[in-house]
C-alpha cells in the first residue's frame, strides 16, 4: 500500500512542478504581445486635475540593521520627488545605538520625513508597518524597502490612477556580480510572465512589499498588516483578493532595487520566500473557491512549494528505496516529465545566467519550504547591501547533502545500488554547489 502511494505521489508531484514550469512559458509569451500601458493610462484614472494635485501620498519604508549610506541615499531620493503634498515615514526596528548612528549620519533631514524608532519591536516588518500607520494620513501609501529608489515624477505617475492597489515594475539596479545579473534576469522575467501577462489575463494580481501602493480606506477594511507574517506582502495579497480587491499591475511606473550580491545572500532571501509561503498554505487554499482563476492564485501563492516539489518527493523515495523497492522504471517515467518541461522552458524561454543560482534557489525553497510546514524557529536575516569580501558556505545545503550520503550508503548495504548511486551523485552535487 506505501509502494503505491509513493508511486502516485511521484506522478503528482511531477505533474504539478512540470504545469508550474510550462505556466511559465505560457505567461511569459503571453507577455510578448502583450501591452498594457494603455490599460492603464485608459481606466479608473481620476478625472479632475486639481483633485490629482490634492491627493496625498505618505510612502512608508521599514528598516532593520540597514547601512546608514543606503537610509541616507533613500532620504535623498525620496525628497527630491516632484509631487505635493506627500510624506516619508521610516520606521525603524534598531537598537538605539544603531538609530542615532542613522541620525547623525544623515544630518538635515527635510520636514516632510519622519524617522521614528519602535522601542518595542513585535509583529516583524508588518508590525513596523501598522505602526507607521499611526503617524500617516495620506490617502494613498505607497510602500518601499531601503534599498528602493524612484524616478523624480514617481509620485506624479502613481497619483494618476485610483486604483484601489497597485503594483508596480521592479528592476534590479547595478547588477555586478553573476548572481546579481542572474537575479536581474529573473526579475525581468518574473515582472513579464507573473505580473505582466497575468494582469491581461485578469488572474490575480499578488503585491511586491518593495513596490506597491494601496489606499488607506482599503488597508484599513482588511485590518492592515499581519503581524508577525514572514510573507506580509503575499498575506495581504491573499486577504485583498479574498475581499474582492483587486491589484491593477502598473507596467511604467519603476521602483529600483538591489540583488543579492553572492548565493549565500540569495539563499536567505529564497528561503525566507518559501518559509513565508508554506505558513500560508491555509490561507491561500481559501482562493480555490474562485474557480480556476482561484486555482491559479493558490499555485502562484505556493510557487516555493511547486518548484522542488519533485525533487523532495524524489529524494524521500530514493532514501527509502530499500524499504519501497518501487520499479525504477515508474521512478524514471516521473523524472522524465520534469525534464521534458525543463527542455520546452530552456528551449522557448533560453534563460540567462548563473545555474549556481537556478540551483541555490531550488534547495533554498526546498529547505524554507520544509522549515515553515514544521514551524521551526526563523530568524529574519536581512539581505546585505554591500559585496562582502568571503561567501560562506550555506549549512542547510551542507546538511542536505550529508543526510543524501548517508542514506546512499544505507541504501548500498541493502543493494539498491541505482538509489544509492543517484543518491550520492545528488549528495556530491550538493556539496560542490558551496564551492
Amino acid at each position: 500500500m506505501i509502494n503505491e502511494v509513493f508511486e502516485a505521489l511521484l506522478y503528482i508531484s511531477s505533474f504539478f512542478t512540470s504545469l508550474w514550469i510550462l505556466l511559465q512559458v505560457f505567461y511569459f509569451k503571453t507577455s510578448l504581445e502583450t501591452s498594457i500601458k494603455e490599460e492603464n493610462k485608459l481606466s479608473e484614472i481620476t478625472n479632475n486635475k486639481e483633485e490629482k494635485k490634492k491627493r496625498k501620498i505618505d510612502i512608508i519604508v521599514a528598516i532593520k540593521n540597514e547601512n546608514e549610506r543606503i537610509i541616507k541615499e533613500l532620504i535623498d531620493n525620496l525628497s527630491r520627488l516632484d509631487y505635493e503634498p506627500y510624506e516619508v515615514i521610516i520606521v525603524s526596528d534598531d537598537t538605539e545605538e544603531h538609530f542615532n548612528k542613522i541620525i547623525q549620519y544623515i544630518g538635515n533631514i527635510p520636514k516632510n520625513i519622519k524617522i521614528i524608532r519602535r522601542q518595542n519591536n513585535e509583529g516583524r516588518k508588518a508590525g513596523a508597518l501598522n505602526y507607521a500607520l499611526n503617524f500617516s494620513n495620506g490617502d494613498l501609501l505607497v510602500f518601499l524597502d531601503a534599498e528602493a529608489r524612484v524616478d523624480k515624477n514617481f509620485l506624479k505617475k502613481v497619483a494618476e490612477l485610483n486604483y484601489d492597489a497597485i503594483a508596480f515594475r521592479l528592476k534590479i539596479r547595478e547588477p555586478i556580480t553573476p548572481t546579481q545579473k542572474t537575479y536581474a534576469y529573473m526579475t525581468e522575467f518574473v515582472m513579464d510572465s507573473l505580473f505582466k501577462s497575468r494582469q491581461k489575463l485578469g488572474l490575480i494580481i499578488f503585491p511586491n512589499g518593495s513596490s506597491f501602493a494601496v489606499k488607506r480606506s482599503v488597508l484599513d477594511t482588511i485590518g492592515g498588516w499581519k503581524n508577525n507574517a514572514i510573507a506580509e506582502d503575499l498575506e495581504l495579497g491573499i486577504r485583498l483578493a479574498l475581499n474582492n480587491i483587486r491589484v491593477k499591475y502598473v507596467d511604467d511606473i519603476i521602483v529600483y532595487s538591489l540583488a543579492p550580491f553572492n548565493n549565500v545572500d540569495l539563499y536567505n532571501q529564497i528561503r525566507r520566500w518559501a518559509y513565508g509561503s508554506a505558513e500560508l498554505f491555509i490561507s491561500s487554499a481559501k482562493l480555490l473557491k474562485f474557480g480556476l482563476k482561484g486555482f491559479e492564485g493558490f499555485i502562484y501563492a505556493q510557487q516555493w512549494a511547486i518548484y522542488p516539489l519533485y525533487l523532495i518527493i524524489l529524494l524521500i523515495t530514493l532514501s527509502l528505496q530499500f524499504v519501497l523497492k518501487i520499479p525504477y522504471p515508474i521512478i524514471l517515467g516521473s523524472l522524465s516529465v520534469v525534464i521534458i518541461s525543463i527542455i520546452l522552458y530552456g528551449v522557448l524561454i533560453r534563460p540567462k545566467g548563473d545555474y549556481r543560482s537556478a540551483m541555490i534557489t531550488t534547495l533554498a525553497s526546498l529547505i524554507g519550504y520544509v522549515e515553515g510546514i514544521l514551524k521551526m524557529r526563523f530568524n529574519w536575516k536581512v539581505t546585505p547591501k554591500e559585496l562582502e569580501k568571503k561567501e560562506e558556505s550555506i549549512l542547510g545545503i551542507k546538511i542536505l547533502g550529508l543526510m543524501l550520503a548517508v542514506s546512499a550508503y544505507v541504501n548500498s548495504i541493502f543493494n539498491n545500488i541505482l538509489s544509492s548511486i543517484l543518491l550520492i551523485l545528488i549528495s556530491i552535487s550538493l556539496l560542490l554547489l558551496q564551492f
